[in-house]
């Protein structure tokens, strides 16, 4: 299984890439968010790659982080969801974003999306919710653990993101602010997901 391509940029569209490495040119189907970061062609670029094998087809999907290409893998895991819509959804919205939006179970910012309508929405957030959280993938290159065993991902403040989320949503800072730090009182060290960190500051907003 190839896990990246490191080359020179050949040639880049709006929704593919071409990387020479070796003097062999690898054709990737891109994401506009990774359209928008590649470098231009002539220079170097590292793209995270996932090879999708159908009967009638064989292509290559490229990925600026690992974080995007992981939640490609999810969505088309979802039943109805192919790479084509996959593709679509992640070039609307960033993997972070789309996190937060199974989270607060609102498929109003999902059916913005072309080519996701409302059953689509209510299918991702019934299949996904509860099993990514924004700590689940690394935005770098590089995944893996702190020394001493602890995530990196946990240690992120999930109460700062979830705060984000909740003025995204139009609640005031005041608001946010003070429902964010009743549920810090309450969880203490307990380590929880953005979404769980969501629910409780809802319930006290």
């Amino acid at each position: 299984m190839i896990d990246f391509i490191r080359g020179i940029v050949a040639e880049k569209e709006l929704t593919m890439a071409s990387l020479e490495a070796n003097g062999v040119g690898y054709e990737l189907l891109i994401t506009l968010s990774t359209y928008e970061k590649l470098p231009p062609v002539g220079e170097e670029a590292k793209l995270f790659t996932h090879f999708h094998v159908r009967e009638d087809t064989q292509k290559l999907y490229g990925f600026l982080t690992r974080a995007e290409r992981e939640i490609f893998r999810q969505l088309i895991g979802v039943s109805s969801i192919g790479p084509k819509t996959a593709i679509g959804i992640l070039s609307k919205i960033s993997p972070e974003d789309l996190v937060k939006c199974l989270a607060l179970g609102d498929p109003s910012r999902l059916t913005k999306i072309p080519g996701v309508g409302a059953k689509t929405a209510e299918r991702l957030i019934l299949e996904l919710r509860g099993k990514l959280t924004t700590g689940s993938f690394e935005t770098g290159e590089a995944a893996g653990d702190m020394p001493g065993g602890r995530p990196r991902a946990a240690a992120r403040d999930a109460g700062r993101e979830a705060g984000e989320a909740l003025l995204a949503l139009g609640y005031n800072e005041k608001q946010v602010t003070r429902a964010i730090e009743r549920v810090r009182q309450v969880a203490g060290d307990k380590e929880m997901p953005v979404e769980e960190w969501i629910r409780k500051a809802l319930q006290v907003i």
